[in-house]
């Protein structure tokens, strides 16, 4: 199972509900929806399409909804001008550019004579030389060609921008209409961002939608910490923050940024062109995968196509490349090793941590195959992401929009299960779980982590335990007492003469004889018939061999098949559920 998951940006390539579907196919867990190109009837629809692929298929698709914010662009034109290297240009508000003027979203007065303005991710380099009220004067000190709409950068400079802008606000109405599963912050400054663009999201209805807060910003990355706290996830948006920052400076920034949401137990996003050039070509290059490798090696939480997924020639090939460039990371002694040495320590104030950090080592230390959380909001199974385990973590929960959000997390499979009203049901949820998902067989050990214990306990995180995955095949009352596991044999005549050695002797409801033949081969008897004083319980308990009695046993198991037979419970199970425990 691949742990860090994999976002898609939707555009004209890829915005068909077969080719989403392929994606979701190939490795795909969030679609993201760019507001900055297309419209709010694009993006309603859309939402509709990932809705109906998510129903059709058994992982979790969600939908994160990306807002513009407040970004400066250039004009809005047919035809690129060409800005000559050493020519003076003036920006200012408006719609049209030519050479000598050049119209933006947003005014740039804030600047000051001396400031870098960059355009077009930096390609076309000018110098502010004078402010004149709302205009702004610049020396082209690398010139080329500007193209409609493209991004202006001053790094440094504060515009003093409104974090929520109008277009923005059209947005939000369709994320609360359309209940998208997470909406992503276009440059966020500081913790105060974060809170304006959560009260625009609560105005418009989508209070309860977590929020991704962007870094692309020099100002961000001075303020990572409360921006962390304050958001429910983070993406390192390399595009802009490249610009920003020196391009030395940006993969030590990303270092920075995933290890402070790893410490912290906040999903991160690692973005922009990790497979660029894939956006035509067929194979990546090399210093893409690289890229891809060390996003993961350094514990992110999901890595994101754009372009590649959008715009590209081959959308769902490019995620099948990414899937398995992750999946080798994963599986290397490097990537374990890693894992190993950063585990993060626990909130002294949580209980969930503590319980969550204790069931990655519990898992480790008793070979268990996965740790399941239950969980009606999500958070016991991202506190449990957070330390990382060395197993999948299954999260079952009864909420639809929390089972889609928790795909976002590293390492967790979300799994839709029922109100539980006991630990009982916890438990057999847990086991159902993690069967169904494939990561663990009868027999295999658990580590269960329950975070849905509130009516019954009066908390939350409260229960750690060790739990065998088995599927229940006969439940009957305990004759004699012991738990063995062998292959079933069904006797209908007391003939023993063709049951193999230690073989548990299966008698079905029609059985209506003695046993002839040497009984002391039998490693158990499970009896279809009720009662406790008959022939084959006699037998039982003369010679010791564990037995149940009223346990009719379903057609599916066949003869030879491996059962386990714990009589001490009445219980028989499918499978060696006994295998762990020898091995300890």
């Amino acid at each position: 199972m691949r742990r860090a998951k994999i976002v898609c940006t939707l555009g004209p390539a890829s915005d068909d509900q077969e080719t989403i579907r392929e994606l979701a196919t190939a490795g795909m867990s969030v679609a993201r929806l760019n507001a900055s190109h297309g419209t709010t009837e694009d993006r309603a629809r859309l939402v509709e399409t990932i809705r109906s692929v998510d129903d059709a298929t058994r992982r979790p698709l969600a939908a994160m909804l990306d807002l513009q914010g407040p970004e400066v662009r250039t004009a809005d034109i047919d035809e690129p001008v060409q800005l000559e290297t050493g020519s003076e240009v003036a920006f200012t508000e408006g719609e049209t550019a030519t050479p000598e003027r050049v119209g933006l979203s947003y005014s740039v007065a804030a600047s000051e004579p001396g400031d870098r303005l960059l355009l077009d991710d930096g390609r076309i380099e000018t110098t502010v030389t004078n402010v004149d009220g709302d205009t702004v004067y610049a020396r082209v000190d690398s010139g080329g060609p500007l193209d409609s709409r493209k991004g202006v950068n001053l790094p440094g400079v504060d515009l003093g921008l409104n974090p929520v802008t109008a277009a923005d606000e059209a947005e939000l109405a369709v994320a609360g209409e359309a209940d998208v599963d997470f909406v992503a912050a276009s440059f966020v400054r500081d913790a105060d961002d974060v809170y304006a663009v959560q009260d625009a999201m609560e105005a418009h209805g989508a209070g309860d939608v977590p929020l991704v807060a962007k870094i692309e910003r020099r100002g961000a990355v001075e303020n990572l910490d409360g921006i962390v706290d304050a958001a429910y996830g983070v993406m390192v948006a390399r595009g802009d923050l490249g610009v920003e920052c020196p391009l030395e400076e940006v993969p030590v920034i990303q270092k920075r940024i995933i290890r402070t949401c790893v410490e912290t137990g906040t999903p991160v996003i690692t973005a922009t062109e990790m497979l660029d050039s894939m956006v035509a070509a067929r194979r990546p290059t090399r210093a893409e995968a690289s890229d891809v490798a060390n996003a993961v090696l350094d514990g992110t939480d999901a890595v994101m196509l754009s372009g590649e997924t959008a715009v590209g020639d081959h959308p769902a090939r490019v995620v099948e490349t990414m899937d398995r460039i992750v999946r080798r990371v994963e599986d290397s002694d490097e990537y374990a090793e890693t894992r190993e040495q950063r585990v993060p320590v626990a909130d002294d104030d949580s209980r969930t941590e503590a319980l969550a950090r204790s069931s990655r080592f519990l898992a480790r230390d008793t070979d268990a195959s996965a740790v399941v959380t239950a969980s009606e909001s999500g958070y016991t199974a991202r506190k449990t992401a957070k330390f990382r385990p060395a197993v999948p973590v299954v999260a079952t929960t009864p909420a639809d929009a929390v089972r889609r959000q928790l795909a976002l997390s590293w390492g967790v499979r979300p799994v839709a299960a029922g109100y539980s009203e006991s630990v009982e049901e916890v438990m057999d949820d847990a086991v159902d779980a993690a069967l169904s998902t494939g990561v663990a067989d009868s027999g295999d050990t658990l580590v269960v982590l329950s975070g849905m214990m509130t009516e019954l306990e009066g908390n939350s995180t409260n229960t750690l335990k060790l739990h065998v995955a088995a599927e229940t095949v006969a439940t009957g009352r305990n004759v004699v007492g012991g738990r063995v596991c062998a292959p079933l044999a069904r006797v209908p005549d007391g003939d023993l003469s063709d049951v193999p050695n230690d073989a548990i002797a299966y008698l079905p409801a029609t059985f209506d004889a003695e046993f002839y033949g040497d009984t002391g081969k039998l490693a158990g008897i499970v009896d279809a018939r009720a009662g406790m004083t008959g022939y084959p319980a006699i037998i039982a308990r003369e010679q010791e061999i564990p037995m149940v009695s009223g346990a009719p046993v379903p057609g599916r198991i066949d003869d030879e098949m491996l059962v386990t037979l714990d009589a001490e419970r009445g219980v028989v199970y499918e499978g060696d559920v006994l295998r762990h425990a020898r091995g300890r």
